[in-house]
């Protein structure tokens, strides 16, 4: 019997639609917050800020904005890299730099909001 999908791809791409399609929402959803809460309730001060960014659901709404920018970046430059970088070699290469980068990203992100949040 005959594979019908030799010389294609053994996945079907449908999870990295949802997931960009899903990230591309929250995050658009998240600038909106972001732009309705500074034009109606704006913050002028260093303390103020801290205090309002101090707030657990503002520190959740933060983090899954940086996962879903994580994994939106993800998505499409990996399909990038699929489309255009043909050797393996230099693909993989390029992938690995885009992982570490992203998690440092996270890093970075979990710093921000675990220890500075805190102090």
């Amino acid at each position: 019997m005959m594979n019908s999908r030799v010389g294609g791809s053994a996945r079907s791409g449908l999870a990295e639609w949802v997931i960009q399609r899903a990230s591309a929402l929250y995050l658009a959803g998240f600038v909106l917050w972001l732009v309705v809460r500074f034009s109606v309730a704006p913050i002028s001060s260093y303390p103020e800020w801290r205090s309002w960014f101090a707030q657990g659901g503002v520190r959740l709404a933060f983090a899954l904005a940086f996962l879903n920018v994580s994994l939106h970046a993800w998505v499409g430059v990996r399909s990038v890299l699929l489309d255009y970088l043909k050797p393996f070699a230099l693909r993989l290469a390029v992938q690995a730099v885009t992982v570490f980068l992203l998690l440092m990203q996270m890093v970075w992100a979990v710093q921000i909001l675990l220890v500075e949040a805190v102090r």
